[in-house]
Protein backbone atom coordinates (compact mmCIF):
# COMPACT_ATOMS: atom_id res chain seq x y z
CA UNK A 1 0.00 0.00 0.00
CA UNK A 2 2.90 2.11 0.85
CA UNK A 3 4.01 2.38 -2.96
CA UNK A 4 0.18 3.35 -3.84
CA UNK A 5 -0.10 6.03 -1.37
CA UNK A 6 0.34 8.82 -3.65
CA UNK A 7 -2.20 7.22 -6.52
CA UNK A 8 -5.01 7.18 -2.80
CA UNK A 9 -3.93 10.62 -2.32
CA UNK A 10 -4.60 12.32 -5.84
CA UNK A 11 -7.81 10.49 -5.51
CA UNK A 12 -8.63 12.71 -2.13
CA UNK A 13 -8.61 8.88 -0.34
CA UNK A 14 -7.68 8.39 3.37
CA UNK A 15 -6.29 4.85 4.27
CA UNK A 16 -6.85 4.44 7.90
CA UNK A 17 -5.92 0.82 9.12
CA UNK A 18 -8.01 -0.68 12.39
CA UNK A 19 -6.48 -3.43 14.78
CA UNK A 20 -7.90 -4.88 17.42
CA UNK A 21 -5.07 -4.92 19.57
CA UNK A 22 -5.10 -2.67 22.70
CA UNK A 23 -3.04 0.93 21.41
CA UNK A 24 -0.67 -0.01 23.89
CA UNK A 25 0.37 -3.13 22.17
CA UNK A 26 0.83 -1.50 18.57
CA UNK A 27 3.28 0.73 19.45
CA UNK A 28 6.13 -1.26 18.53
CA UNK A 29 3.99 -2.16 15.70
CA UNK A 30 3.50 1.07 14.39
CA UNK A 31 7.06 2.26 15.14
CA UNK A 32 8.70 -1.26 12.74
CA UNK A 33 6.27 -0.44 9.87
CA UNK A 34 6.70 3.47 9.88
CA UNK A 35 3.17 3.70 8.07
CA UNK A 36 1.72 6.96 6.59
CA UNK A 37 -1.51 5.96 7.81
CA UNK A 38 -4.08 6.37 9.91
CA UNK A 39 -3.88 3.47 12.40
CA UNK A 40 -6.88 2.92 15.00
CA UNK A 41 -7.42 0.49 17.99
CA UNK A 42 -10.79 -1.54 17.92
CA UNK A 43 -10.11 -4.34 20.94
CA UNK A 44 -13.80 -4.09 21.84
CA UNK A 45 -13.44 -5.43 17.60
CA UNK A 46 -16.97 -2.88 17.64
CA UNK A 47 -15.55 -2.43 13.68
CA UNK A 48 -15.27 -5.43 12.81
CA UNK A 49 -18.96 -6.72 14.06
CA UNK A 50 -19.97 -3.60 11.83
CA UNK A 51 -18.19 -4.95 9.04
CA UNK A 52 -19.31 -8.46 9.52
CA UNK A 53 -15.59 -9.97 9.86
CA UNK A 54 -16.05 -13.10 11.17
CA UNK A 55 -12.84 -15.16 12.52
CA UNK A 56 -11.66 -18.18 10.78
CA UNK A 57 -11.35 -21.40 10.78
CA UNK A 58 -7.77 -23.30 11.69
CA UNK A 59 -7.11 -25.09 8.64
CA UNK A 60 -7.74 -21.36 6.58
CA UNK A 61 -4.87 -20.46 9.08
CA UNK A 62 -2.28 -23.48 8.43
CA UNK A 63 -3.28 -24.30 4.87
CA UNK A 64 -0.69 -25.58 2.86
CA UNK A 65 -1.22 -22.35 0.80
CA UNK A 66 -0.21 -20.38 3.81
CA UNK A 67 2.02 -22.38 5.38
CA UNK A 68 3.98 -22.45 2.01
CA UNK A 69 3.31 -18.35 2.29
CA UNK A 70 5.19 -17.95 5.49
CA UNK A 71 8.44 -20.62 4.55
CA UNK A 72 8.56 -17.83 1.70
CA UNK A 73 8.82 -14.78 3.92
CA UNK A 74 11.10 -16.25 6.81
CA UNK A 75 13.18 -17.39 3.42
CA UNK A 76 13.49 -13.63 2.38
CA UNK A 77 14.95 -13.31 6.15
CA UNK A 78 11.53 -11.18 7.15
CA UNK A 79 11.50 -11.76 11.20
CA UNK A 80 8.68 -12.71 13.28
CA UNK A 81 7.77 -9.52 15.17
CA UNK A 82 6.27 -10.38 18.73
CA UNK A 83 3.12 -7.71 19.13
CA UNK A 84 1.61 -9.70 22.19
CA UNK A 85 -0.66 -11.97 22.01
CA UNK A 86 -2.15 -12.06 18.34
CA UNK A 87 -5.51 -13.85 17.35
CA UNK A 88 -4.60 -15.02 14.56
CA UNK A 89 -8.14 -16.92 14.13
CA UNK A 90 -9.33 -13.31 13.13
CA UNK A 91 -10.28 -12.46 9.60
CA UNK A 92 -9.78 -9.10 8.65
CA UNK A 93 -10.93 -6.73 5.65
CA UNK A 94 -10.13 -4.32 3.08
CA UNK A 95 -13.40 -1.72 2.41
CA UNK A 96 -13.52 1.71 0.71
CA UNK A 97 -16.13 3.96 2.60
CA UNK A 98 -18.17 7.60 1.04
CA UNK A 99 -18.24 10.26 3.54
CA UNK A 100 -21.11 9.11 4.45
CA UNK A 101 -20.50 5.84 5.82
CA UNK A 102 -21.75 3.86 2.63
CA UNK A 103 -19.65 1.15 2.03
CA UNK A 104 -18.63 1.78 -1.81
CA UNK A 105 -15.82 -2.03 -2.21
CA UNK A 106 -16.03 -4.76 0.70
CA UNK A 107 -13.32 -7.99 0.31
CA UNK A 108 -13.43 -10.06 3.36
CA UNK A 109 -10.45 -11.82 4.19
CA UNK A 110 -10.73 -15.59 3.76
CA UNK A 111 -7.32 -16.43 5.17
CA UNK A 112 -4.45 -14.23 6.48
CA UNK A 113 -3.12 -13.75 2.41
CA UNK A 114 -6.39 -12.59 0.97
CA UNK A 115 -6.35 -9.34 0.10
CA UNK A 116 -8.02 -7.24 -3.28
CA UNK A 117 -4.97 -6.11 -5.51
CA UNK A 118 -4.50 -2.43 -5.10
CA UNK A 119 -5.22 -1.99 -8.72
CA UNK A 120 -9.13 -3.44 -7.91
CA UNK A 121 -9.60 -0.59 -5.16
CA UNK A 122 -8.18 2.16 -7.36
CA UNK A 123 -10.87 0.72 -9.72
CA UNK A 124 -13.52 0.07 -7.42
CA UNK A 125 -12.52 4.40 -5.98
CA UNK A 126 -12.83 5.74 -10.03
CA UNK A 127 -15.85 4.12 -10.50
CA UNK A 128 -17.74 5.74 -7.43
CA UNK A 129 -16.09 9.19 -7.87
CA UNK A 130 -18.68 11.30 -9.28
CA UNK A 131 -18.66 12.53 -13.19
CA UNK A 132 -17.73 16.23 -13.48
Amino acid sequence: MRAFKAEFDRRGIAIVIVSFAELGKLSSYIEYHNWPFTLLADPERKAYAAFALKRLWWWRIFSPAMLKLYLKLVGKGLPRRDYGKEDVYQAGGDFLLDRAGSILFAHRSKDPGDRPQVGHLLMAIDRSAPTR
